[in-house]
């Protein structure tokens, strides 16, 4: 059984729709990369069986922001997982979102089941910082669900990458306790890849067999192996992962222009 699975990510939607970002005009540019990828889409077989915005959806942690963002997903709302990055608000996601999020305050994470693989997605925000952190009960709840399934092969996604990307601003504001999350990693064989975003750019490395990949923007992108922010002239992206049995592949996809 084969799947396919759309990874968005770093949205920084806001509720004005005609602000921009370092240029970008970041709901102008989703709207772009989404009709994009709905024309590529040309019969069943390639439909996505899950879309996962993996943070950042927002920008200014405004209620309409969301409902912007729900309206522009339209009826693919119904396949889409969410989990926050460091500019998203929880609350929000909860309350226009709720039928995807579980209830309560507490962090929004999921794990499911597709085409035999395990999904399992992690909350690194903390509310008023740009940094990352699991913390020590979700990481119990990760061993609980890799424990679980440990049949199925597994992807991990997580707005913060766990390991540096060798751009020293992004590098300071990483996961915090990505050590800790990497000890979790080491202790299950049947994890795959790990999918991240946050750091505005394409990256990939392997980590003890498992492959960890950043995925560009849907709106503005930054230079790789910088010290300080310097914005990358490359057009928004997305990644498609494909499940294929044991072993996934994956590449990145940009639109051939910015949207400014």
């Amino acid at each position: 059984m084969n799947a396919r699975i759309l990874q968005l990510t770093d949205l920084h939607l806001t509720a004005d729709p005609d602000a921009t970002l370092k240029g970008i005009r970041t709901r102008a540019s989703l709207a772009s990369v989404l009709q994009a990828i709905r024309e590529g889409v040309s019969d069943q077989e390639l439909e996505f069986e899950y879309v996962i915005l993996t943070g950042d959806l927002a920008h200014d942690e405004q209620l309409a922001t969301y409902k912007a963002l729900r309206a522009l997903l339209g009826d693919w709302v119904s396949r889409c997982r969410l989990i926050p990055g460091n500019h998203d608000d929880r609350m929000l996601i909860r309350e226009v979102f709720p039928e995807l999020v579980s209830a309560g305050t507490g962090r929004i994470t999921f794990s499911i089941e597709s085409a035999g693989w395990r999904l399992i997605g992690l909350d690194s925000h903390v509310d008023g910082e740009t940094y990352g952190r699991i913390g020590d009960d979700q990481l119990q709840w990760l061993a609980g669900e890799l424990g679980a399934h440990i049949s199925q092969p597994t992807i991990l996604f997580i707005h913060h990458p766990p390991v540096i990307v060798h751009s020293a601003w992004l590098d300071r504001i990483g996961l915090l306790d990505a050590a800790d999350l990497l000890d979790v990693v080491r202790s299950y064989s049947h994890i795959r890849g790990i999918c991240s975003g946050h750091v505005h750019q394409e990256f990939s490395a392997t980590l003890d067999g498992v492959q960890i990949l950043t995925t560009p923007s849907t709106g503005v992108q930054f230079l790789p192996r910088q010290d300080e922010l310097i914005c990358d002239q490359r057009p928004p992206g997305f990644r498609i992962i494909r499940l294929n049995d044991h072993r996934f592949e994956s590449n990145v996809v940009r639109l051939a222009e910015s949207v400014e």
